[in-house]
């Protein structure tokens, strides 16, 4: 047993070093690899380009005004209705933080007040403040960019420096799961075709040791076949698997 050992280490060093110097046998095997490995990473970068061009950050400088800008595309001052008799200087001072404008109003009817994407208003009820979210109907999404410009209004209130970001992804139930499906089944029909693939290139070294008569030289040299086919099948069965 101590002879096999020793003959199966040498016969791996030996398939080893053959492979590190043949090119013939690498190059047909890399080449066959790339080109099932290319198409496979050119799908994979057009999913992610595709998923990340469907979903996008929902900020509140789309809808409403930053603190120094005066115009932009639809986009209007938030207006903050006051109700709670006092003022609300830090409240304020926490939205310009985010780079919002606020645009105060004392007026009591809503309706009368010009057109807004969106508006905030604040009461005092049992000495505990009520914020009130309000929207026109055309801004989409302006509900969860309001909450989400209240909840970082809130952690600016509590001298927090996190920030919360919020993503739309229309897209992702339906369409987003359908596409990986697919990308899946195709990934596996390409493994399955390198699988089968790449076992001939393998094959084809023994062949050349077939012809030389290399392998019954060793046997004359007392080699058990055992060790030789253990010794060749201890590198390429990694290297198989490894591709």
């Amino acid at each position: 047993m101590a002879l096999w050992r020793q003959q199966v280490c040498a016969m791996m060093r030996v398939r080893f070093l053959k492979l590190k110097h043949e090119g013939k046998f690498l190059r047909p095997i890399l080449l066959f690899f790339g080109m099932f490995i290319l198409p496979m990473l050119m799908l994979f970068i057009g999913f992610q380009l595709w998923d990340s061009s469907s979903n996008w950050e929902m900020t509140a400088s789309s809808y409403f005004l930053p603190t120094e800008e005066k115009i932009q595309n639809k986009a209007t001052n938030l207006l903050i209705f006051n109700d709670t008799g006092s003022e609300i200087e830090d409240f304020i001072a926490a939205l310009k933080t985010q780079n919002i404008m606020p645009e105060m109003t004392l007026e009591k009817n809503i309706t009368s007040i010009p057109l807004h994407n969106g508006a905030i208003k604040i009461s005092l009820e049992d000495q505990s403040y009520r914020f009130t979210v309000m929207c026109s109907a055309e801004p989409i999404n302006c509900f969860p960019v309001l909450m989400n410009i209240l909840s970082n209004t809130f952690l600016r209130l509590f001298n927090s420096t996190a920030h919360i970001r919020v993503w739309s992804k229309p897209f992702y139930s339906t369409q987003s799961l359908e596409v990986k499906s697919n990308i899946f089944f195709i990934c596996l029909s390409y493994m399955l075709v390198l699988a089968a693939g790449l076992p001939p290139y393998f094959a084809m070294s023994s062949r050349e040791d077939y012809k030389l008569q290399a392998r019954a030289q060793l046997r004359l040299a007392g080699l058990f076949p055992s060790a030789y086919w253990c010794g060749q099948a201890l590198v390429d069965v990694p290297l198989f698997w490894t591709l």
